[in-house]
């Protein structure tokens, strides 16, 4: 019964089989055929057997083994390994079908190969996905030919193995070096940046000069002498990444949504933030909040918000922004720089928000990313060539303009804005907030 079920027999085989019924008719009509064409489907039979035969004659004759990574980058090139072993003693020609996870869609990823008796063989090749959470890959099929490949004989290899898709940490890499800041010369005097915050040093004696808004009097009642506190820049700002995902972020863009594209940027800002000695913290929220990391620099914080965003999803409704704003003035006491990722399509849209955003902007400092339809931009470059092209122009225009003027609108209330295609929002948030930086605001 084993070989019933491990034995396939290949199109090679049914092709022959249609040609030997088409040479039997062809010798009733011509007689002098009939012979010869018994005498070569006996010599196939005869070799289909012979295949049979070798193929089955040795146990666990193909070893296979599949090779991943612990986790898979979100966007990303991925690749997977597949490595296999030859335990017959002649040489095996292989079909290989990796039964890979359901939401990738591919059907026809078939890779062939031949090794060399007693040999291995390595097969590579890549997964893109664009979607986080869990994916599950089943066995391996491996179908062994000999030379005449009449017969197949199949191979269940590798294990069941579940892997989990990450936001585009691979990303993170490539944005290493826009974390290495100019260093400050000797000799610079150090100015204290307009709203920047100051944390606590210590308790000195007061001397002429001191604020004496500073006085501590519980100090001064125990040393019997005016005593103040005294206070130092803080070198590491607050910064929190607030993500929008309601169902503006769900558009579609190169099989990725905005929602996807806006947690990769976010992976890779944390990353860069950390690095500049900064705190990074995460909000996210829809129609209700959701998740509130505290802003740290602390080590695991680039982890904490990593397995925070990898299974984030949406149920496509309306964002409620008051539910953001009183989240925010709750758990953010301190300045911070807070980092919007949203959609606006429209003036109707930013004009309902427009108030809490201004509102937000009396307490911290605000950046709204937004993200540019690159295909509507592409279609409105075009040249139109028919009046149905005229029409379809004219309308990619108005949402292009209509984009651009919520940007205006936005840096008219003193609320900076940045606008991007998806593919380079993360270096061009990351661009934004060195700046920022550069220019002692946060």
């Amino acid at each position: 019964m084993r070989i019933f079920r491990e034995l396939y027999l290949p199109s090679r085989f049914f092709i022959f089989c249609i040609i030997g019924v088409f040479a039997l008719v062809m010798a009733f009509i011509f007689p002098v055929l009939y012979w010869g064409v018994w005498g070569i489907i006996g010599i196939v039979g005869i070799g289909v057997v012979m295949d049979i035969l070798l193929l089955f004659t040795t146990k666990e004759a193909i070893l296979g083994s599949r090779k991943l990574a612990e986790k898979f980058s979100n966007g990303e090139e991925n690749e997977v390994k597949i490595v296999l072993q030859n335990r017959y003693p002649w040489r095996v020609y292989l079909r290989i079908l990796d039964e890979i996870p359901i939401p990738f869609q591919i059907r026809t990823l078939t890779k062939r190969c031949k090794v060399e008796s007693r040999g291995e063989k390595v097969i590579c090749y890549p997964l893109r996905p664009v979607k986080r959470g869990e994916y599950e890959f089943g066995k391996i099929q491996v179908f062994a030919a000999t030379f005449w490949g009449f017969a197949e004989r199949r191979f269940s290899l590798g294990e069941e193995t579940k892997i989990v898709v990450y936001p585009a940490f691979a990303e993170m890499r490539k944005y290493e070096l826009m974390a290495i800041g100019a260093r400050q010369h000797p000799g610079d005097k150090q100015v204290r940046p307009v709203g920047a915050s100051t944390s606590f040093d210590q308790i000195k004696p007061y001397v002429v000069g001191d604020d004496p808004r500073r006085v501590n009097w519980k100090a001064t009642a125990k040393c019997n002498r005016l005593m103040v506190n005294s206070y130092t820049d803080e070198k590491a700002q607050s910064v929190y990444c607030l993500l929008d995902k309601g169902r503006t972020m769900q558009f579609p863009f190169r099989e990725m949504t905005m929602l996807d594209y806006a947690i990769n940027a976010v992976l890779a800002l944390t990353d860069v933030i950390l690095k500049k000695g900064d705190r990074a913290g995460l909000y996210t929220f829809s129609n209700t909040s959701d998740i509130f990391i505290k802003s740290d620099n602390r080590g695991g914080q680039l982890r904490r918000i990593n397995e925070a965003l990898y299974n984030q999803q949406t149920y496509f409704l309306e964002s409620d922004f008051e539910q953001m704003y009183i989240a925010v003035n709750r758990f953010v006491q301190t300045r911070s720089l807070l980092v919007l990722f949203t959609n606006f399509e429209s003036m109707a849209g930013l004009e309902r928000r427009l108030p809490l955003l201004r509102k937000l902007t009396r307490q911290h400092l605000l950046l709204v990313v937004l993200f540019e339809n690159a295909e509507i931009r592409e279609v409105a470059e075009e040249t139109a060539e028919s009046v149905y092209d005229i029409y379809f122009h004219a309308l990619a225009l108005e949402f292009t303009v209509e984009k651009e003027r919520i940007v205006r609108v936005l840096r008219q209330q003193g609320i900076p804005a940045l606008l991007c295609r998806p593919e380079d929002l993360s270096v061009g948030v990351i661009n934004a907030y060195l700046k920022l930086k550069e220019k002692n605001v946060i």
